[in-house]
């Protein structure tokens, strides 16, 4: 089972990096990194993300949903191919006008050892003004 460094990155409860070894776990920070992650920010990988920031100012909603979905379809593509998108569906919070979700929903590529009741996620990150991310993780 391959082991990979926890994300977020932090501290075990030990003093050494955290790790994860649950292979959904692992996917599970794969997409919000990668969702997470406006593109430019990785100096090796230029094109990793999906390029939200870039869509705050346009006045129109559904031109703005229409590229958000097909940015995280073209990132899934591109960096998670272990990975199928079910869905991918910006959200605009009501209450808060400054803010919108990303509600992304998926499921691992089976490799005949996992139980599928463990394969489905749902993950929701929300991006305030100045680009903090707060993520609800769901599965």
């Amino acid at each position: 089972m391959p082991t990979e460094i926890a994300f977020p990155f932090r501290l075990a409860s030990d003093g050494t990096i955290a790790v994860e070894t649950n292979p959904d776990r692992q996917i599970a920070q794969h997409v919000n990194a990668l969702v997470g992650t406006q593109p430019g920010e990785r100096v090796m990988l230029p094109d990793y993300g999906v390029p939200v920031a870039d869509l705050l100012f346009e006045p129109s909603a559904r031109f703005v949903t229409q590229e958000i979905t097909r940015a995280v379809e073209t990132a899934f593509a591109t960096y998670e191919p272990g990975v199928v998108l079910q869905k991918a569906v910006p959200i605009a919070d009501t209450a808060q006008q400054s803010l919108a979700r990303i509600e992304v929903d998926y499921t691992r590529r089976e490799d005949g050892t996992s139980p599928s009741s463990l394969a489905l996620h749902t993950n929701t990150a929300v991006v305030r003004v100045g680009g903090t991310v707060n993520e609800v993780i769901s599965g």
